[in-house]
């Protein structure tokens, strides 16, 4: 060897010498590290994509199996294993608890929300002719769902949400939500735990579509706003009737100029609406809304705040003993069933309203506290299924509608503030808890989606306006001539 030079059976060969042969290994080494590095770093994001895409579309089991069922509770309280007996009888009824989805009734509970979210197949124009918009391309007829969510997530596609479009479409139907939702709302159906009858033009494709004046006049017209007084039967023949207004509130408050009906929705958070709240003269919120710590975005006047007779019985609520309640007019409201009288109800709530409203007045005797007259619930229910062209949930409307034609009946002009999503939605249910799920913007166990779309009907501001603020504007029944539309 000659010069680095040999010669093997003929053939020249160059040859390394060692300490240039161990900088070529040491190359080749880390070059395959980093090789295999990569490969593991993507098939980690991949891995963790695909685990973000099943944790969304099945939250529940899947933080049991990987967190434990403690941090799950923390959050929210199983679904499950409490048998309620409804409305002071002995005799369980069909656990509600035990469909997918539905509200617990243990008043010792915190209330949940449902448990995962779940998201729509709709997008585009017209409900009755647009098409579900799934996913498309080579990958989406290979892959099952939960992969190709997992590829629009690394890859920067918007995932698709619960609403599509820059605003709420007023021809939103069941048909649009996922499996999920649409098994809680077909249960609720079959249930009718509170004996709705149904009647009206409602609930068939063919109903005639009202316009936005002549839905208004309808509400104003059959939807009166009544709450219990002291010399109603079976109350003024109790020993607690004093405690009981002796006028309706619509007799002790208002009128004013401009209200606002702030959502507990999580597309509140951040949205710095909290000045344009309080500028109005009065403002309604609803159950443990909480204003401290929040009021850049939601504002911290409290005029009046409508609260179901759950929040009421709950003990993580601290109804008795939380300033929260304090402030402000209250307004309470429990289910009756549909053609039940009021010493029907009495006997049979879903909670102890009547018994939390006799303490809580003990101890704050002097704040005005009304209920609501179930009848008036039901005449909502009513005017909702009257206008839809598909059966909606037999069970009382939400907080948030009832609340809405309250102020309507007070005020001059009503400002609603995220009712209808703006460009904020988000699938975080209230402003205020860490909790998410579509339900609390589709509606499950109250008939939310269909309200939405009457509300959406009836608003009289733009839909920019909705967009940008999630702002609808309502006229109060007082300021409406109904006269025409009555002889229409």
């Amino acid at each position: 060897m000659v010069g680095g030079v040999a010669r093997e059976h003929g053939r020249r060969v160059t040859m390394i010498p060692g300490a240039a042969m161990d900088r070529v290994s040491l190359l080749w080494r880390l070059r395959r590290r980093a090789r295999r590095g990569a490969l593991c770093m993507a098939f980690f994001c991949v891995s963790m994509a695909l685990l973000y895409a099943i944790c969304a579309e099945n939250s529940v089991p899947v933080t049991d199996a990987i967190f434990g069922v403690r941090a799950r509770t923390r959050a929210q309280p199983r679904t499950h294993s409490v048998v309620k007996v409804l409305r002071g009888g002995a005799k369980p009824v069909v656990d509600p608890q035990k469909l997918p989805g539905v509200v617990p009734g243990d008043p010792r509970r915190p209330i949940p929300v449902l448990s995962s979210p779940n998201h729509t197949h709709a997008a585009g124009a017209a409900a009755s002719k647009r098409k579900s918009r799934e996913p498309s391309g080579f990958f989406a007829h290979l892959l099952p769902r939960p992969f190709t969510r997992a590829l629009e997530t690394l890859f920067g596609g918007r995932r698709r949400g619960e609403l599509s479009g820059r605003v709420w479409d007023d021809e939103m139907s069941s048909s649009m939500l996922g499996s999920r939702l649409r098994k809680v709302v077909q249960n609720y159906q079959a249930m009718n735990k509170y004996g709705v009858e149904v009647s009206g033009p409602g609930g068939v494709s063919s109903r005639p579509k009202l316009r936005g004046p002549e839905l208004l006049c309808q509400l104003k017209n059959k939807a009166e706003v009544a709450t219990l007084t002291s010399d109603l039967l079976p109350f003024s023949s109790l020993p607690w009737a004093a405690q009981l207004p002796s006028k309706p509130l619509t007799s002790d408050l208002g009128p004013y100029r401009s209200c606002a009906v702030v959502s507990s929705a999580g597309s509140l958070r951040y949205s710095g609406l909290g000045k344009e709240i309080d500028s109005h003269d009065a403002v309604l919120r609803f159950n443990a809304a909480p204003t401290s710590g929040f009021e850049k975005d939601v504002g911290s006047k409290t005029t009046i705040r409508l609260i179901n007779s759950q929040v009421m019985a709950s003990d993580d609520h601290r109804f008795l003993s939380s300033s929260l309640y304090s402030s402000g007019a209250l307004v309470a409201w429990d289910p009756a069933p549909f053609s039940a009288d009021l010493t029907q109800w009495y006997n049979r709530t879903d909670y102890p309203i009547f018994v939390q409203y006799q303490r809580y007045r003990r101890l704050h005797p002097l704040q005005p506290f009304y209920i609501l007259h179930p009848l008036f619930e039901w005449q909502l229910w009513q005017r909702i299924q009257d206008n839809m062209a598909e059966p909606i949930q037999k069970n009382p409307p939400s907080s948030g509608f009832l609340g809405t034609v309250l102020m309507m009946s007070l005020c001059e002009v009503v400002h609603v503030y995220e009712f209808l999503p703006s460009r904020r939605k988000t699938e975080l249910c209230h402003y205020y808890q860490r909790f998410y799920d579509a339900a609390c913007t589709l509606g499950a166990y109250h008939p939310l989606l269909y309200e939405k779309n009457l509300v959406k009907r009836m608003n009289q501001g733009s839909d920019r306006d909705i967009y940008t603020h999630g702002r609808v504007t309502l006229p109060g029944f007082g300021r409406m001539n109904c006269s025409r539309a009555a002889d229409h």
